[in-house]
């Protein structure tokens, strides 16, 4: 779910219309024992998500089409699949708003404890302006793969070369953004002592930390509906081809 996005904040980031009752059963037997996965260098994994980005980025265009914004608030859902695709699409402005925030605070200075000269004046905007493109680039990339991961693969984490795919991590990334909302709100209240107008970026981590909450209670109520899998039947490992290169029963 990322980390906060002040830089003086704490390091914390299909559903299936079918009639007939057996094929419903069928897949709700398949999703619940489905294998750990572990792909290594796996392309085709990469490809499925970057296939997926026309998907989300009509999503992006279209905020709150599937759960209206009042609804979203509540915490009973009809589909919680869909409710965590607009918090995600929530979570992508938000994030917009924030980087163009930290911007002017970077631009302005009000970071900064002491005056410097003109050229490091000069470099912090460059600076700023970098870094604020790479904030926007970074919610986008956050929020598309936080939707593929919970939404789409049922469950996944990815970590540079390697991916996980159980659907017990439903239940990790559900848990991870409500610790790390809690711990957003304390940091927060910390942040209003630290400037005159901290307390700007102090309303908008507690407000992304709300996000982060709804967040992990829509993944809770996912891994919850899917069959609540705390250990997968079985572990596979998968190489860059998808194939099975090892397996190991549980």
């Amino acid at each position: 779910f990322g980390s906060s996005y002040f830089p003086s904040g704490r390091k914390l980031h299909l559903f299936l219309n079918l009639s007939s009752a057996g094929l419903q059963n069928t897949l709700f037997r398949a999703m619940v024992n489905k294998n750990c996965s572990l792909d290594i260098l796996d392309i085709a994994l990469v490809k499925e998500w970057l296939h997926t980005c026309q998907e989300y980025v009509d999503y992006c265009k279209r905020p709150f089409s599937s759960v209206p914004m009042k609804q979203l608030w509540k915490c009973k859902q009809s589909n919680w699949d869909a409710a965590f695709k607009e918090w995600t699409v929530l979570q992508f402005y938000f994030g917009v708003l924030v980087a163009i925030v930290v911007l002017v605070f970077e631009i302005a200075g009000w970071f900064d404890d002491d005056d410097k000269d003109k050229t490091y004046i000069w470099m912090k905007h460059g600076s700023g302006w970098v870094s604020g493109c790479f904030r926007i680039i970074m919610a986008y990339v956050m929020a598309h793969l936080t939707w593929f991961a919970v939404v789409k693969k049922n469950g996944c984490f990815c970590f540079f070369i390697c991916c996980c795919e159980a659907p017990p991590l439903l239940l990790i990334w559900g848990v991870l953004a409500i610790v790390y909302s809690i711990a957003g709100i304390i940091d927060a209240v910390q942040m209003v002592l630290m400037c005159t107008f901290c307390f700007i970026p102090a309303v908008l981590q507690a407000i992304y930390s709300i996000i982060l909450f709804y967040m992990g209670l829509c993944s809770l109520n996912i891994w919850q509906s899917r069959g609540s899998e705390i250990v997968p039947p079985a572990v596979e490992v998968k190489g860059p081809t998808g194939e099975t290169v090892g397996a190991q029963q549980l």
